[in-house]
């Protein structure tokens, strides 16, 4: 299923945070008083195509009440098999997404925040297994570049292989000469 982002970029930290990848497009709502997208340390190996909404002027809410404009306008437009996600920390999206799901189409809110307690790999295997499965590595040095990456690892054999480890012994994975296949998910 084709994926749109609406990216609610007051509240999520930055484009850091989402994988833009896995979306077909993505529009990004800046606030009033943000003068740049960061994209952190990202980097893609193919055009993403980006629609940017700066907001003008400052006012409670604004910014969610434009992404509301656009997702119901973009709704009204294309067709149902196209998944929209709301790429946002805030709550207040759960009404909206309600009505939008319950005229057919499929619809998520995505939260980029991980909680205080979740460990790097715990947020390493949550980021795996949000990835649609033809992204997700599937050969064995392709894993340990993805950990390396995310983790920031890189050069560290030994907690590299740590990891991987860890996601064998969690039945994330399972290894075979060099093929990964992912359990259940």
């Amino acid at each position: 299923m084709r994926r749109w982002a609406f990216i609610d970029n007051e509240n999520t930290g930055g484009l850091e945070k989402v994988d833009l990848s896995v979306y077909e497009k993505a529009f990004v709502f800046l606030g009033a008083k943000q003068p740049r997208l960061d994209f952190g340390e990202r980097k893609y190996d193919k055009p993403i195509e980006l629609n940017v909404i700066q907001i003008k002027q400052v006012q409670p809410n604004n910014l969610d009440f434009h992404l509301a404009y656009y997702l119901g306008k973009l709704d009204a437009e294309v067709d149902n098999d196209i998944c929209f996600e709301v790429v946002s920390n805030d709550n207040g999206f759960g009404p909206l997404i309600g009505h939008v799901s319950a005229a057919g189409r499929v619809i998520r809110q995505v939260k980029t925040s991980s909680p205080a307690s979740e460990t790097p790999t715990q947020q390493l295997i949550s980021r795996l297994i949000l990835r649609p499965k033809a992204q997700r590595p599937q050969k064995v040095v392709s894993l340990r570049n993805f950990v390396a990456s995310q983790l920031r690892l890189q050069g560290n054999e030994v907690a590299i292989q740590g990891v991987i480890n860890q996601l064998v012994a969690r039945k994330i994975v399972r290894i075979s000469e060099d093929a990964v296949t992912y359990i259940g998910s």
